[in-house]
């Protein structure tokens, strides 16, 4: 069948099987009582920093809805007990639970392609009953026809929706450049790799420009690196606005892929699924997955899915008051120096996946050299964009020993512990003091293994700047001459 004939199949297909298709997708539930309402544990406290209140008016919004299938006794199993639901505008949200628990259910509820038993599903303040949703789907399955070509493909949901040949053809064509195919329209599903599937997948979602974007676990049947891959493209579509879809709504089992990706989590629990927690995620993009804020997250949803009957309370993520202790980026001095003479010679400003990408880097690998730099004062962040301030340009255009001398003041500044160190090393007679004290005082803050990491990357630090030595024999810090005669220096009540 060439393809033109494969399209006119399309168009020819008989109302009644459409009708059946339909029927098949849309499950209609007979009306049976409500099933009765067992206790439902409340939401936790969103993490500090995070309005509570969401911009504008619900897109979708579901109000008790309750989910149960009959058994050939009679009886009715509740797979999802009655809940309440709101989906905002410009907002990811994932929906995390374990395997069983009604994730998949709840999205095809949400997004009309089967009824909830009882309650209601609105989109934009309209029952679905009076309005059909403005939503595309991608699946865990590429479900793709196999006897069409990528473009045909993509262009099939246009063809359900009676929209002409050549705008159909035009809108394809855009959405596969959109998602990186361009050159394959022509391709049939068994030429492509399983990570150029699932963006064909994603375009034929893409082209109709819905709404919301609902995706069931995407990126589960794919290898590691391209899920990571996918997952980046697709946030970079998100924030630089290249999709018009106001909400996206994940359903996934992977809690990092979660906390990368998402501005709000839902964590369902189960027999029958309930809401157990439901928080936002208030960490900046681009995120790192091994930063201490993002295993936060993760510890607190891995606490929510496998403790029931845990008091669950988000992370939050103050900004370190005066006298709290910050995180040392796992970045060394030289890292740093070398990202701000980069920014330096892209203008002062440059995108951090194209700054990773010049420099052959993964960018999870790139943000704690990031991190460290916005720590120290020598870049901000804002929108993706690493922009370098005017010290960290006076740091990259310094000699060597301007260099430390900056550093040095940085580390002060910014640094908690640096002050600690450096205050309790003027005050000793002989300028040095056992490192065990740190060690202890580290260890009210951070996990024993992370203490450690600490105090290294202190080392590193310090002795980069000439702030303090280490005598590995004795394991003790020792004040250098140089910084010694600055600190005597200091006039009294000034800022340390």
């Amino acid at each position: 069948m060439d393809p033109h004939d494969r399209l006119l199949f399309f168009d020819e297909l008989p109302e009644e099987a459409w009708q059946r298709l339909e029927d098949e997708i849309g499950e209609i539930g007979r009306p049976v009582p409500q099933a009765q309402k067992a206790p439902i544990t409340s939401a936790p406290p969103r993490p500090a920093l995070v309005s509570q209140t969401q911009p504008g008016e619900p897109v979708i919004e579901a109000r008790a809805v309750e989910k149960s299938f009959a058994q050939p006794d009679g009886r009715r199993v509740q797979v999802i007990a009655p809940l309440d639901l709101s989906l905002y505008p410009d907002t990811i949200v994932a929906l995390l639970g374990a395997s069983g628990s009604g994730k998949s259910t709840l999205l095809r509820m949400l997004s009309g392609l089967t009824q909830p038993t009882s309650g209601e599903v609105l989109w934009n303040g309209q029952p679905l009953s009076r309005k059909a949703p403005d939503a595309a789907i991608v699946f865990q399955s590429f479900a793709l026809f196999p006897w069409l070509t990528v473009s045909e493909n993509v262009e099939a949901p246009l063809l359900a929706r009676g929209v002409n040949a050549p705008t159909r053809q035009e809108r394809a064509l855009t959405a596969i450049d959109t998602v990186g195919l361009k050159g394959f329209e022509n391709a049939y599903p068994k030429e492509l790799s399983g990570g150029m599937r699932q963006r064909v997948g994603l375009a034929r979602a893409l082209v109709v420009e819905p709404e919301v974007l609902f995706m069931d676990e995407p990126f589960s049947a794919l290898d590691v690196l391209t899920a990571e891959n996918l997952r980046g493209e697709l946030l970079e579509l998100w924030q630089t606005k290249k999709i018009n879809t106001r909400t996206i709504f994940i359903v996934t089992h992977n809690i990092e892929e979660a906390v990368l990706l998402a501005d709000r989590v839902i964590v369902l629990g189960r027999d029958p699924a309930r809401i157990r927690a439901d928080f936002r995620v208030a960490l900046p993009r681009p995120r790192n997955h091994k930063s201490a804020q993002s295993l936060l997250y993760v510890d607190f949803i891995y606490k929510a899915m496998t403790r029931p009957d845990a008091d669950l309370t988000p992370p939050s993520l103050r900004e370190p008051r005066d006298g709290a202790y910050r995180m040392l980026p796992h970045a060394m001095p030289g890292g740093i120096a070398g990202l701000l003479e980069l920014l330096v010679d892209a203008g002062g400003e440059e995108d951090l996946y194209h700054l990773a990408s010049r420099l052959l880097m993964d960018v999870d690998d790139l943000l704690p050299i990031v991190d460290a730099a916005v720590l120290l004062g020598f870049v901000n962040l804002g929108e993706g964009d690493a922009r370098i301030t005017p010290a960290g340009k006076m740091f990259a255009e310094a000699d060597i020993a301007a260099r430390k001398l900056l550093f040095q003041e940085a580390v002060v500044e910014h640094i908690l512990l640096f002050r600690q160190i450096l205050n309790v090393l003027a005050a000793k007679l002989d300028r040095s003091i056992p490192i065990e004290l740190f060690t202890d005082i580290l260890d009210e803050h951070f996990p024993r293994n992370e203490v450690e990491r600490q105090l290294e990357i202190a080392l590193d630090w310090g002795r980069y700047c000439e702030m303090f030595t280490y005598d590995a024999q004795s394991e003790k810090l020792v004040l250098t001459a140089e910084r010694k005669i600055a600190t005597e220096r200091r006039p009294p009540g000034s800022p340390s």
